[in-house]
């Protein structure tokens, strides 16, 4: 190994251009690879609160056609929400909650006008998701039902609203409200879109109409059952649906909900769209192809040149009595080793850059959102991302390697 490691540094002294090209070019593959791995995992992976999104299914909007009244597609209803996915077979766990966050002015002891990020929940909210509870408790069942204006808040909010006071048991104004504060949860990422929030309260029963509200669900879906047998359910719930709008002229679209987690993180279009994730996932194996092969074609060129300038080294070996199976296999553990340096620096330089530039994750609504290292850092994308640029520089390594192995000692020594 270690006159391998020489061997390398020698070729940077003798050969800088290609060699630090050769090591750049992998890093740079590993970079690329690794900022695109990590904006669609960090959607898809799970950590706190969304930390079982494995088997996380998401009952969202509803779409209605036909002549009557009513027509359109929006968020649900309470009761349709329901009637839809309330004691289907197969869930652990459910909540009914606000499915779109409400921008709300806040003002607590500070004086000081704050606009906080509302979520609406129910006490299900609370076993769904986990959240780290600094103080205080969750709302339960009893006190959502009774409209109670109570309120847990993150961490940030209670500074915001109530500087270094404990904030427990203190009361603030929620959009011209008085609220009580029950709890304190640790800050929530934006990451985590679907439990984001930074005021959680109860919610209503309220709806704008017999069919459309403000309503999204979430299902915790019991180990080991499979999301289809969730989806044929839900099915035929529409079906039951269906034939009560008949009379009016009215009937559903089916979307395919409710949705997985990478269904989510694709964008579910809109209300009146079904979703179509599979559409994503090819056009990210394309991308993961391009920045692969191409970098591969290039470290192949790099590769033919360096040991073009080596043949005289390579038939001194060979007449030292060197054999061609080592030949091969110290070219190639030269570029395993090549390889590995320059994964090293693409994975450190990805990690450095998602971690500052936050415009990389502008899409969760902030350009100034970052994520933790423990989003970003995932051995599995960075052992997936090194040993496919390593297969791939083998397989490029391989032909001129077996060359050099097959040059005449006598020839090459006397090649310039």
């Amino acid at each position: 190994m270690k006159n391998k490691i020489l061997q390398i540094i020698y070729d940077l002294r003798t050969q800088p251009v290609i060699g630090w090209v050769t090591i750049i070019g992998t890093a740079l593959s590993i970079f690329l690879i690794m900022i695109v791995v990590m904006m669609q995992q960090i959607s898809i992976l799970s950590y706190a609160p969304e930390t079982k999104r494995d088997r996380m299914l998401y009952g969202l909007h509803i779409h209605i056609e036909g002549d009557g009244n009513e027509t359109g597609s929006s968020a649900l209803s309470y009761n349709l929400a329901k009637q839809l996915y309330g004691d289907l077979d197969g869930i652990e766990d459910i909540s009914y909650n606000s499915e779109w966050l409400t921008p709300t002015d806040a003002k607590g002891t500070t004086g000081k006008p704050y606009t906080v990020d509302l979520h609406k929940t129910d006490d299900g909210f609370w076993r769904v998701y986990e959240f780290n509870l600094l103080e205080g408790r969750y709302y339960d069942a009893a006190e959502v039902a009774a409209g109670r204006k109570l309120a847990v808040i993150t961490e940030k909010t209670a500074r915001k609203l109530f500087g270094d006071e404990n904030a427990i048991g203190q009361h603030f104004m929620l959009d011209h409200n008085d609220f009580e504060v029950i709890g304190i949860v640790a800050d929530v990422s934006k990451f985590a879109t679907m439990a984001y929030g930074e005021v959680f309260a109860p919610i209503t029963s309220e709806s704008w109409s017999e069919i459309f509200g403000d309503i999204g669900v979430a299902m915790l879906v019991k180990p080991g059952v499979d999301f289809e047998h969730i989806r044929n359910q839900v099915k035929g719930r529409y079906a039951v649906v269906d034939g009560e709008l008949a009379a009016d002229g009215r009937q559903t679209v089916y979307h395919e909900a409710p949705y997985d987690q990478e269904t989510i993180a694709s964008g579910v279009g809109g209300s009146n769209i079904t979703p179509d994730p599979d559409s994503g996932r090819y056009t990210r194996y394309v991308i993961y192809a391009i920045l692969l092969i191409v970098p591969a074609i290039n470290l192949s060129s790099m590769l033919h040149s360096r040991l073009r300038r080596r043949v005289n080294e390579i038939g001194i070996r060979r007449a030292f009595g060197c054999t061609r199976k080592r030949i091969i296999k110290d070219i190639l553990s030269e570029s395993f080793i090549i390889t590995l340096i320059g994964g090293v620096i693409g994975l450190v330089s990805a990690v450095i850059f998602a971690s500052y530039y936050g415009g990389l994750f502008s899409d969760f609504g902030t350009a100034s959102v970052r994520p933790s290292l423990s989003m970003l850092i995932r051995f599995q994308t960075f052992a997936f991302a090194l040993g496919a640029c390593f297969i791939l520089n083998i397989i490029s390594a391989a032909v001129p390697a077996w060359q050099a192995s097959r040059l005449n000692p006598v020839e090459a020594i006397n090649t310039k």
